[in-house]
């Protein structure tokens, strides 16, 4: 419900799989087994170990919007997306900057009753590269984003996965999981998205 895609120019850079070929598991009970149609295909935290949960109670509410002609704010509130009762707040911020600089920063803030785990992620068709230890690049095609991934000092892995589902594309969507090492008891995780400008000589 919080999800989203980055679109450079003419490439969805950060994606959404989209749906798998219709099987009898699609419309079936077992349809949510499916990665690209379960959140974890989706640029969603796991959190708990728990992926989000489907029906009509899991709905995200609207905190706070702000439109200008140089920054967009949207801020959702997304906990009842997960049956983990320890989880006290869970809430996204999308703060896209419009200028000589665009970027989108994504922001989850977290609380809980105890420590638990917590991780987010990124989808991608595109190909992965590792910049530092706090910024990837992803590139599809000619486009690319570089991803500055901030969790204000807590230490975190990424983790790359193929989502091997029957999907209709040209190639297999991939997880980019940012993972925190140690359980939290409350914290930000920051993903600021800018596109990467062409280098022009002439």
């Amino acid at each position: 419900m919080a999800s989203f895609s980055v679109v450079v120019v003419d490439q969805m850079v950060i994606c959404d799989p989209g749906g798998e070929v219709y099987t009898r598991r699609t419309f079936g009970s077992h349809r949510y087994d499916s990665k690209v149609l379960n959140s974890f295909g989706h640029a969603l935290p796991v959190i708990a170990g728990q992926l989000e949960r489907a029906g009509a109670d899991a709905r995200g509410v609207i905190l706070e919007t702000n439109f200008t002609a140089a920054r967009d704010v949207f801020k959702l509130d997304y906990r009842s997306a997960y049956a983990v009762p320890t989880l006290q707040k869970l809430e996204r911020t999308f703060t896209f900057r419009r200028g000589d600089a665009p970027s989108l920063e994504v922001t989850d803030e977290v609380k809980f009753s105890q420590p638990e785990s917590f991780e987010t992620a990124l989808i991608t068709w595109g190909t992965i590269e590792i910049v530092d230890s706090q910024t990837i690049k992803i590139t599809d095609g000619t486009r690319a984003v570089l991803v500055a991934i901030d969790t204000r000092g807590r230490s975190f892995q990424i983790k790359q996965e193929t989502i091997h589902e029957d999907v209709d594309t040209k190639r297999l969507p991939v997880r980019i999981g940012i993972v925190l090492d140690k359980k939290i008891s409350g914290g930000f995780v920051t993903l600021k998205i800018t596109p990467v400008v062409e280098k022009r000589w002439w």
